[in-house]
């Protein structure tokens, strides 16, 4: 049978488990929500760099089109040189 210095023991163990679960909770809830807000912070800058994109195409269409297709030149370039280096 357990014996009461035994039982307190065991009540005190319990209860640094509980404290300590409650502060992993804690800690865990607090990087939550600094994760959320960075993640909101980065959805507008996301939003406002959008925006600036599409003001400068607006007001520079014929570079944004040769802008486009020289990435796609390069791109091209870049994969169809991959792949043939993976054939030889």
């Amino acid at each position: 049978m357990i014996n009461r210095k035994n039982s307190d023991k065991i009540s005190d163990i319990r209860q640094k488990t509980h404290d300590g679960v409650d502060k992993i909770m804690d800690k865990a809830e607090s990087i939550k929500e600094s994760s959320e807000k960075g993640i909101a912070h980065i959805k507008e800058k996301a939003v406002e760099m959008k925006g600036n994109v599409d003001g400068y195409i607006k007001k520079n269409p014929e570079k944004s089109v040769l802008m486009a297709a020289a990435t796609g030149v390069v791109v091209g370039a870049a994969v169809t040189a991959a792949l043939r280096r993976k054939k030889q």
